[in-house]
């Protein structure tokens, strides 16, 4: 929920009452500090920002349910409103609600403010595809002689067509190879699991790096030609563009060698270079020029260039990603693919799995699903585990992040947010926790306050666990891909913990994850 303009914070605190995860968006410092003071919920997110603009808002890139504007309408200029108006548009939700509440009478003080009407609004309304619901009056508050009108408007669907596209990507457009589907997965993952890495955001297109969408490519085909020997093409076609002899030495590679943070020297560095030029070439010259919008020749994605620099050393961070060139993705398929990769992706494997079973036939049934499983070795939790006890072994004291209890022998290392509900298994997402608390946690999310509870002692684990040691590189490339937050290599645990917080938000509103916590 997002309120705007949220004054004393009396409305936020309401949302939060039900429930609702708010963000308050309230300019004037000095009431912003009185309305957390007065309200501490760790359900509310205080945001410094105002219309027209919305910037900070628009950079935490989350949808709402609900947006209010009480009281906030009349202090934009006429000239102005269109604007703002469209920004509200696409903060909602297919389903969401704006609330807006107009005022009989203009305030007598000192603040600017400007005539506002139900006429307004509705007209504003169906420029942008938003469904009038109800106006109701009410009285003021305050038993000033005034009189409130509330105006709703509903987002009725989608209607951006992007899910009709991604359909016809994947079932009705030509194909010659896995390549479609694959890249559809990559870009998903990019949207789902890695936002930090994004380049530049417009209102019609979202720029990532080519690197990144080629590392996931060479993820999922790894396992599926090194390992697996399932042919991508139909019989007679040879094999994949990219599957030479240096995608081939690869082999001798284990598939968690592939990560953020990894760093290759020599022969591997080399063969590993040869590989992403190649993958990008495919990418560019296959799907990314084949897949256009329906009845056109115009390409749904758009590849720009990069160059990849020969070197006996290599680190895969998002550095040497952007170098190997960008892809843009419009920005309603982006929008799709991020708030609906739970059910896209089964569909993207069904479609996956079709083709293999036509050019490749070999497996018994389930093995196309089973090797298409993501990520596929990357579950463990042994290289955390190892570095605890190592911890422990040195002297140090190792504590539950939940309970702030000593551990010894009984504990657990797992994920913060669950790996069934969001794959992610970074050294940050790894925390200890006593096994008996661990159980009960389950594959729950952990509630904004419980966190709020355990937020020193994970930026303590992660001190002690990560900087200044051998893993402080892959720790911070890791949690600037994936959390929703800019991040760099100077960036404090305390930005991490921001971004923690956030992606919390994210995965209780777009999945609905039932939350956890030790009270």
């Amino acid at each position: 929920m997002l309120d705007v303009g949220a004054g004393s914070g009396r409305d936020a605190a309401w949302f939060a009452d039900q429930d609702y995860e708010v963000v308050a968006v309230e300019p004037a410092e000095a009431l912003r500090q009185r309305a957390q003071e007065a309200h501490p919920s760790p359900r509310i997110q205080w945001i410094d920002d105002q219309l027209p603009a919305l910037d900070s808002v628009h950079d935490l890139d989350y949808q709402f349910d609900v947006i209010l504007l009480n009281g906030v309408w009349m202090h934009v200029p006429p000239s102005e409103r269109k604007r703002p108006f469209r920004k509200l548009t696409e903060l909602l939700k297919p389903g969401g609600h704006l609330i807006i509440t107009l005022r009989s009478e203009l305030p007598g003080d000192d603040r600017t403010a400007y005539e506002t009407s139900k006429a307004e609004l509705r007209d504003l309304s169906r420029s942008f595809a938003l469904k009038f619901l109800d106006d109701a009056q009410s009285d003021d508050r305050l038993d000033r002689d005034l009189r409130w009108t509330s105006v709703v408007f509903r987002v009725p669907d989608d209607g951006t067509g992007a899910l009709p596209l991604i359909r016809h990507i994947l079932i009705n457009d030509d194909t010659s190879a896995t390549y479609k589907p694959a890249l559809l997965r990559s870009v998903l993952r990019v949207a789902d699991s890695a936002k930090g890495a994004v380049l530049n955001e417009t209102r019609d297109h979202v720029e990532i790096p080519l690197g990144l969408v080629a590392l996931y490519w060479l993820r999922m085909y790894r396992w599926l030609i090194l390992d697996r020997g399932y042919h991508q093409m139909p019989p007679g076609n040879g094999p994949p563009a990219f599957d030479d002899k240096h995608f081939q030495f690869l082999r001798r590679l284990s598939a968690s060698d592939f990560r953020l943070g990894r760093r290759f020297t020599g022969a591997e560095a080399q063969h590993l270079i040869e590989t992403f030029r190649a993958i990008r070439d495919t990418i560019r010259e296959g799907p990314a020029h084949f897949i256009t919008y329906p009845g056109t020749q115009d390409q749904v994605f758009e590849y720009g260039s990069g160059h990849i620099r020969s070197s006996n050393a290599i680190t895969l961070d998002l550095n040497f990603l952007k170098a190997v060139g960008t892809l843009r993705v419009p920005r309603h398929v982006w929008d799709a693919l991020t708030r609906h990769a739970s059910w896209i992706e089964p569909s993207i494997l069904s479609r996956w799995v079709e083709l293999l079973e036509n050019y490749d036939g070999t497996a018994p049934p389930g093995a196309y699903r089973d090797a298409l499983s993501w990520p596929n070795v990357e579950h463990s939790t042994r290289e955390v585990r190892t570095l605890a006890a190592q911890l422990q072994e040195s002297g140090g004291p190792l504590y539950c992040v939940w309970s702030g209890k000593r551990l010894n022998d009984g504990y657990d290392i797992d994920h913060c947010f669950s790996f069934k509900h969001w794959p992610n298994n970074h050294l940050w997402n790894l925390l200890p926790a006593a096994s008996g608390i661990n159980t009960k946690k389950s594959d729950r999310l952990p509630s904004a306050k419980q966190l709020e509870a355990a937020a020193e002692r994970i930026q303590g684990w992660w001190h002690r666990a990560y900087q200044q040691t051998d893993y402080e590189t892959r720790f911070y490339e890791e949690a600037n891909a994936a959390l929703p937050l800019s991040l760099d290599d100077t960036s404090s645990l305390e930005d991490l913990l921001t971004g923690l917080r956030r992606q919390q938000v994210r995965l209780r509103t777009d999945q609905q994850i039932a939350e956890w916590s030790t009270a």
